[in-house]
């Protein structure tokens, strides 16, 4: 219920009102660009330290697919910013002791500092990985999602979304389109079960296509035949 949503969302947000005045102070941003990355979503967690968003529950909506019982699947955030993307994630059926987040910098105690380029997970770690309006922010696309591929088990899967908008030049990751996303996913070894673009003129007046994906990891009893890849 929306109300209720907006009310336990507020309060469990409310503890850690105080965490980003620091989150500026250090990183383990290394380089000019993740720096640049941190310091602006760092800028943007400063200025809104509480949320009502729900933007991210279509993402834990494809990770549901096909419905079963997520209580005992490990899951990973990756770019949540603050805990209400975790909170998220445990309404829709993870246990709390299974969820982590990472990110450049920590608004709690669930989120790891940490570059999604090179994680430092060990392999097969996890059985599903959400990415919410993140991967535009990489410095290498294909790197990010193959630290993905890396750390999930097979049959594990990523529910993520790509932006791209051919006018915008700061983030490096809006330059690609889903096809070329698609090409990336298919040279690393995913394949798509879900699939969905939106196309907006965003607050700035540019053309904006957001792509949706759903990928999986392929067992090596599922090979290549059986999955969905349009």
């Amino acid at each position: 219920m929306p109300v209720f949503f907006d009310v336990t969302a507020y309060l469990i947000q409310a503890r850690d009102l105080l965490r980003p005045a620091s989150i500026s102070a250090y990183t383990v941003a290394e380089g000019d660009h993740h720096r640049k990355v941190h310091d602006y979503n760092a800028g943007v967690t400063e200025a809104k330290r509480i949320h009502r968003t729900r933007r991210t529950e279509e993402y834990y909506q494809v990770l549901n697919l096909p419905a079963r019982d997520l209580s005992g699947e490990k899951v990973l955030s990756i770019g949540p910013r603050n805990v209400l993307e975790l909170y998220v994630a445990w309404l829709y059926g993870f246990s709390w002791s299974n969820i982590t987040g990472i990110d450049l910098y920590s608004t709690n105690p669930k989120i790891t500092e940490m570059n999604m380029e090179a994680m430092t997970f060990q392999n097969e770690l996890f059985d599903a990985v959400a990415m919410s309006s993140t991967l535009a922010y990489a410095e290498d696309i294909q790197a990010a999602l193959s630290e993905v591929y890396r750390v999930l088990k097979p049959g594990g899967r990523f529910a993520f979304g790509q932006t791209h908008v051919p006018d915008q030049t700061e983030w490096p990751g809006n330059r690609f389109d889903g096809q070329d996303v698609k090409g990336m996913l298919d040279d690393i070894g995913f394949r798509v079960f879900f699939y969905e673009p939106h196309t907006k003129i965003n607050s700035l007046g540019q053309l904006q296509t957001s792509h949706m994906f759903g990928v999986v990891k392929p067992t090596e009893s599922q090979g290549q035949s059986d999955l969905l890849s349009p």
